[in-house]
């Protein structure tokens, strides 16, 4: 994680540098080499570093940022749990949603998704205190599909997870931070699934829809080429190693 982080610094080494030898690397992060060597398998498998026979290792790409301080997450295993817990909790919720929502809730689901369309660009990472975010608005539109369930328990659970759920949605926006209008397509696209499942009553493809977007916020912060494929950045490409 130390050396990832070292890589991920704009003044440690741009595309196309050179890293260190693996005894080098050992010495300044006091670890073994063979610990230096699987942390650069590691690098090398996500496509960030490649090794050339006889001349070391060069950064072909930088790792796609987390936030600016990764370490506010704590347990990143514990992340990936609650998106696993999530994609079962929220698609029951929305199969649920599209067969009890009466017009009511189907117009407060259609309300809050067009504000998470048309106002992404307003105070998106909630830097303006006291103003909606797009976390805000984004989680608005889950707990609208909660309350069309009809279930006090539902709503109350997604409840007790919007701070997690913010958590990861602030991630997910500052990793589109470089291409923002790719990351309105992608929300476009999934909430508008989930939307007209419920709209039409379609439990089954709701429950699709949801368990698709939840998967894929997941796999959108996970540093690999996925990510990049998903953020419509161009794929550095890996030379056959010898």
């Amino acid at each position: 994680n130390e050396l990832l982080k070292k890589i991920s610094s704009p003044a440690a080494f741009p595309a196309g540098a050179r890293l260190p030898s693996e005894e080098r690397l050992a010495q300044e992060f006091k670890v073994s080499r063979p610990i230096v060597r699987e942390a650069l398998s590691q690098l090398r498998e996500d496509g960030i570093i490649q090794s050339r026979r006889g001349a070391g290792s060069f950064i072909i790409r930088k790792p796609q940022p987390l936030l600016p301080d990764s370490e506010t997450v704590d347990n990143w295993n514990d992340l990936l749990q609650g998106y696993e817990y999530r994609s079962v909790l929220e698609s029951n919720i929305a199969y649920l949603a599209a067969l009890r929502a009466t017009a009511e809730d189907k117009e407060n689901i259609r309300s809050a998704y067009l504000r998470v369309i048309n106002e992404y660009h307003s105070n998106t990472d909630g830097a303006v205190p006291g103003a909606d975010s797009d976390m805000d608005r984004d989680t608005a539109f889950h707990m609208a599909v909660a309350r069309a369930t009809h279930n006090h328990y539902y709503v109350e659970v997604l409840q007790a997870l919007l701070e997690q759920m913010k958590a990861t949605m602030l991630m997910i926006v500052k990793i589109f931070s470089g291409n923002p209008a790719r990351h309105i397509q992608i929300l476009t696209d999934e909430h508008s699934w989930i939307v007209n499942a419920i709209l039409y009553g379609n439990p089954e493809q709701a429950k699709a829809a949801m368990m698709l977007h939840i998967q894929n916020a997941r796999d959108s912060i996970l540093p690999t080429e996925l990510t990049n494929k998903m953020q419509g950045l161009p794929l550095e490409s890996r030379l056959t190693r010898r």
